[in-house]
């Protein structure tokens, strides 16, 4: 359980402080050109000057306060819980990777295809945003949201709508100002994200599944084993209770499983072993006859010899 402070100083709360530091920033500065110039995602500099860090740096800028408000206001309704139910470490991982899968979506695109985007500035957490979108469906597919503030609505089935959106949006050229191909990449990266954990989690499972046949495998043979080696080789006083019920109450006492011990001794054992004492010496309540390594033979000659009687 994680309590209101560790809320409060977790990785999301962090990032959106970063940013809105970042974004006053740029009201001091009156959005200067510098500002835009090396941290914007420009694609034409990345591929000219090697700017990079505008792969990551693009995230923390945005265009107004409607721009960082809707931003902020998303990471903070689904970086929490995802955040929560996977850790911060993995947390960041992921929406770094979104993000600058975001901005490599971009640039990509308007390298291949180009046009304006290729040579204006892209700012705005939007893109690792809408990954963090697809992970809060992914996670949490029955949860509903509020799509426009009052529209229920379950998180899988506006993931969805959102794709679609962003695709037609994209397609028919209405953009504006707004990088739809930076939100479809950011959705893109988080699909290739669940998709690369699915399967090492697959892997991580079937190893497990094998390691615990193997042991169940490795736990039935020893028993086996046990079981081989008690019927095979039994405790004296097993032998001697059953001479002495046979003394006693006659073959017809004996029950199934020492029946099959009979017979099994039978097949392991040769009665005629050499060194076999004869018949009248052998005594069950002799130390040295129950130590004896050729007892069995001796006790197989006198099961023999009850049941010729």
């Amino acid at each position: 359980m994680h309590n209101n402070t560790e809320h409060l100083s977790g990785i999301t709360i962090k990032i959106i402080i970063a940013n809105i530091i970042i974004f006053f920033l740029q009201i001091l500065t009156g959005n200067s050109g510098f500002l835009i110039e090396y941290f914007a995602l420009t694609p034409i500099l990345v591929a000219s000057k090697y700017h990079i860090w505008q792969l990551v740096t693009y995230m923390f800028l945005h265009g107004n306060f409607a721009h960082i408000f809707f931003n902020m206001y998303a990471l903070l309704i689904f970086g929490m819980p995802i955040e929560q139910e996977w850790g911060s470490k993995r947390f960041t991982l992921y929406y770094f990777f979104t993000g600058i899968g975001a901005g490599l979506t971009i640039f990509f695109i308007n390298s291949i295809f180009p046009g304006p985007g290729y040579y204006y500035p892209t700012i705005g957490a939007s893109g690792a945003v809408f990954g963090l979108l697809l992970a809060f469906g992914f996670l949490y597919p029955n949860a509903e949201l509020l799509l426009f503030f009052f529209i229920p609505i379950k998180a899988k089935y506006l993931v969805i709508l959102y794709g679609l959106l962003e695709l037609f949006l994209e397609i028919s050229g209405s953009s504006g100002n707004i990088s739809h191909i930076g939100h479809l990449g950011g959705l893109f990266f988080g699909l290739i994200y669940f998709l690369i954990f699915k399967k090492h989690a697959l892997s991580f499972k079937a190893k497990i599944i094998r390691s615990k046949i193997l042991k169940n495998l490795e736990e039935h043979q020893q028993m086996l084993s046990e079981r081989a080696q008690n019927i095979a080789s039994p405790s004296i006083d097993f032998k001697v209770n059953i001479l002495k019920k046979i003394s006693t109450e006659g073959i017809e006492s004996l029950n199934d499983d020492e029946i099959q011990f009979i017979r099994l001794l039978q097949i392991m054992k040769d009665e005629e072993s050499q060194g076999q004492c004869i018949d009248v010496d052998f005594d069950l309540d002799d130390e040295y006859c129950l130590n004896c390594e050729n007892f069995d033979a001796c006790f197989l000659r006198r099961v023999k010899k009850y049941f010729q009687s």
